[in-house]
């Protein structure tokens, strides 16, 4: 990461739980080339003003030397407040900073100022955004002018000539080149150098559960690294850890007898299936209901609950016809081509989410234990 931001910014993807936030916490934990890292997560941000004082007050939060050493003496904005940060509580420092300006009418000034003050010196600096694609979703629900007028301005800022020394990664785990296609505009995120983090290997899974256990002087048989690779699918490291910690915990419970493939299979069904990963694995299904399109929510749903109840996935063919019969249902339907294209950008973005993967004309869910969890929460009852 550090080679390819030494050079342009990037976009990073990752599907949840798979660590790309640890990635950029090792950024900032670990900084090289004399950057001063700033990480910020907007998940929860809604308009351009607040996105801008979540960033000033970042700045202040993981480089407060840069901010009172750089941007408070010149700008006036800052200059009092940064003089008696000190004795401000954090919270309280983000209060007072949208209390300066009038942020809502004059974000895009106040914007300008500050990377104005940024750049001057010519430090090196690295911006980490995290979950930038909700809070373009967020955007678009309440304005369409405010979230074109934020892409255009925050494509300005990571190319104004002269700032070369200015970096940005960009972190998320929905769909952002579909929602941005959605209304024209990807266009304005075309400068990133995308970066998608892989899955884990079986090499590094074997090194993982291995070094997990004997570090807490564990026995285990060596079958139960492959049946452990079998059972979750896809190894979201999120999962892996999950798993490894649980089987622990039962070897510590059960006397500390030998770890076996069977003890695996049982921790699975009746731990990991259970209560312990339950508020994790929620998450993925609760984010469709807050982050997709209203339109696109009932069709994920339906088309998830289906590939839960297969043993190998299924067709497009037969995912299409699902999706044209709950279509059809509508009070105003779409037809023909129209159809088709929804229907294939709803697959984009549940591929881009990696709720699924593509083999062909072939889906099925790319994690078997979401798959295994959906199928016994909620396939069932949809069936």
């Amino acid at each position: 990461m550090w080679e390819a931001l030494g050079k342009e910014n990037v976009l990073l993807l990752a599907p949840r739980r798979m660590g790309k936030t640890s990635v950029m916490y090792r950024l900032l934990d670990q900084p090289r080339s004399g950057f001063h890292v700033v990480h910020l997560n907007v998940e929860p941000l809604e308009t351009p003003a607040e996105f801008f004082i979540s960033l000033i007050d970042a700045v202040n939060e993981h480089q407060p030397d840069f901010l009172h050493r750089v941007l408070a003496p010149s700008w006036g904005l800052l200059k009092e407040l940064a003089g008696r940060v000190e004795g401000i509580e954090f919270l309280d420092f983000k209060v007072k900073l949208r209390k300066a300006g009038d942020w809502d009418a004059q974000w895009r000034e106040l914007a300008v100022q500050f990377m104005d003050r940024v750049a001057a010196p010519g430090e090196p600096i690295l911006f980490i955004i995290d979950e930038l694609p909700d809070m373009l979703t967020a955007m678009q629900s309440r304005s369409r002018e405010d979230l074109t007028a934020f892409l255009h301005m925050f494509r300005k800022m990571r190319q104004t000539p002269g700032d070369s020394h200015i970096r940005w990664m960009v972190g998320g785990s929905v769909n952002i080149r579909g929602t941005l296609d959605e209304i024209g505009q990807l266009k304005l995120i075309n400068d990133f150098r995308t970066e998608v983090l892989p899955p884990l290997r079986d090499s590094e899974v074997n090194v993982f559960v291995t070094k997990m256990l004997t570090g807490r002087d564990v026995s285990f048989e060596p079958g139960i690294i492959p049946e452990i690779q079998r059972l979750l699918g896809n190894p979201i490291p999120f999962f892996l850890q999950l798993l490894t910690q649980e089987l622990y915990r039962h070897w510590r419970r059960q006397g500390r007898d030998t770890l076996t493939p069977a003890t695996v299979q049982h921790v699975f069904q009746h731990v990991l299936l259970g209560e312990a990963a339950h508020d994790k694995l929620q998450h993925f299904h609760s984010r469709i209901r807050l982050h997709y399109p209203e339109e696109d929510q009932e069709p994920a749903y339906a088309l998830l609950d289906h590939l839960s109840l297969t043993q190998q996935g299924a067709s497009l063919k037969v995912l299409l016809s699902i999706y044209t019969e709950l279509e059809s249902s509508k009070t105003t339907p779409r037809r023909g081509h129209a159809v088709k294209q929804s229907f294939n950008h709803l697959l984009l973005r549940l591929q881009s989410d990696f709720y699924v993967e593509r083999s062909g004309d072939h889906l099925d869910f790319g994690s078997r234990l979401l798959k295994v969890w959906w199928k016994r929460n909620y396939g069932y009852d949809a069936a």
